[in-house]
């Protein structure tokens, strides 16, 4: 999302200050039943490889290296899926993120990036077109809007399309899907270590 981009571009500039926090919330309530996907071991069911992607996405994404350091805590069904979990990773720079997912109680798709000089929220962050940008030293509130999200696909296939004309953008989106999917593998291996 061109929104996702604009706030990106805050933060690497220093918009923020030393990024400290991030938080990521996503939710959902989906009616139970063993049959379906979502709760189906063999077809990738749970919260962790259904909603996981985005919320994992959008803390790495701001994070400026990948996470050395994870603690996750996790609650199954009775198929053997996860239902929910809370996330804890960090890196070197001592950056921390929090992610929340579950697929049984609903939650705001929200993404707050916190640092030295103020935070950036946006809600409904997958396709969002608008963001609360707070200012520590003013106290003061300012709203960034960017895109429209309605135009999230068209965004996306033209994202695409320039990744495909431009080698370098690929290697940016193939390390970052290494990173998350390494994420992944590291809060599934911790998972199964604890029961």
């Amino acid at each position: 999302m061109p929104l996702i981009k604009r706030v990106k571009s805050l933060v690497t500039a220093g918009a923020l200050g030393d990024i400290k926090t991030i938080n990521v919330t996503f939710g959902s309530h989906k009616p139970y039943d063993v049959k379906n996907r979502f709760f189906n071991p063999d077809l990738a069911g749970g919260a962790l490889l259904d909603i996981g992607g985005y919320a994992f996405t959008a803390a790495r994404y701001f994070m400026s290296e990948q996470p050395t350091n994870m603690s996750s805590f996790v609650n199954y069904f009775e198929t053997g899926v996860d239902e929910q979990s809370a996330t804890i990773i960090s890196n070197s720079k001592n950056e921390l993120a929090t992610v929340s997912l579950s697929m049984q109680a609903k939650q705001p798709k929200a993404l707050t990036i916190s640092g030295t000089k103020g935070y950036i929220r946006v809600l409904e962050f997958p396709r969002a077109q608008e963001a609360t940008w707070y200012h520590t030293e003013t106290k003061t509130c300012e709203v960034i809007i960017g895109g429209n999200t309605e135009d999230a696909l068209v965004y996306e296939v033209e994202d695409f399309e320039n990744a495909i004309e431009n080698p370098n953008q690929i290697k940016v989106y193939n390390d970052m899907t290494a990173d998350v999917f390494s994420i992944f593998q590291t809060i599934q291996t911790k998972w199964q270590s604890n029961n």
